[in-house]
């Protein structure tokens, strides 16, 4: 394989950001970089015995994929992908750089901040297109997602940003050990390096530290989805199926 419903105010302070991410499933801790050790040094090691295909791997990815990237098309605005409805979006580049949440940083930082939101956004997208190009035929189609109240400002927006993108490790991380191919396992920990840095960002901007722990810490696909929960609406069969099949 080749390159080729939350208020307005939920995520505007730490304690209430914080309350999110527990509400998600995974604790703040944890999705701000890694929460706890591994366990043992088994865990430290890829390798599986389960008989799980790499193309549900890919697929599980895609899925999460699809959920991060129409997020930022909805909010920025774009002109979508495969599974990726276009969007005006919700959020100018004065709204964002006027935002509050930047008022503590240097200029640069604050006149940057729209057109890095929009790389990630770019970023996200890309990653759609790769996963489907990879999957072809056997790329399964979104759900169906709404991040209305996620969209009700600039700080519920990046707080929530904050959140996938720190879900996005924790989930490659988790994944990881079920791939079996070398050009899936590369691809795969390329496209989870950029979701990091994301996240770093991301943490920055909202308070937090961008490398808080030694170790980033995995996380199955049944909290994975449990945390992105909040936001699907519905996903169709072929999905549903495929989280039953996972681990």
């Amino acid at each position: 394989m080749s390159r080729s419903t939350l208020s307005t105010d939920v995520l505007e302070s730490g304690d209430t950001r914080a309350g999110f991410l527990r509400k998600a499933g995974l604790g703040g801790a944890a999705l701000v970089g890694g929460g706890a050790l591994l366990s043992s040094p088994r865990a430290a090691f890829a390798g599986h015995s389960d008989s799980i295909p790499d193309v549900d791997i890919l697929n599980y990815a895609l899925t999460l994929e699809y959920l991060e990237a129409t997020f930022y098309t909805q909010a920025l605005g774009g002109a979508g992908t495969t599974g990726v409805p276009s969007s005006r979006g919700h959020f100018s580049r004065g709204a964002i750089t006027g935002a509050k949440q930047f008022k503590g940083f240097g200029g640069r930082i604050r006149s940057n901040a729209y057109d890095l939101l929009t790389d990630i956004r770019d970023h996200e997208v890309t990653h759609v297109e790769f996963l489907v190009g990879a999957l072809g035929s056997a790329a399964v189609s979104p759900c169906t997602f709404k991040f209305s109240g996620a969209l009700g400002s600039v700080g519920s927006f990046l707080g929530t940003a904050q959140v996938l993108e720190n879900t996005g490790v924790m989930a490659y991380d988790g994944a990881i050990r079920y791939v079996d191919a070398g050009d899936n396992l590369q691809a795969g920990a390329e496209i989870a390096t950029v979701e990091a840095r994301h996240a770093a960002y991301l943490n920055m901007i909202n308070g937090d530290s961008p490398f808080p722990t030694a170790f980033d810490q995995g996380k199955p696909p049944s909290e994975i989805f449990a945390a992105a929960s909040p936001f699907i609406v519905s996903c169709p069969a072929e999905v549903q199926e495929l989280f039953a099949r996972l681990p």
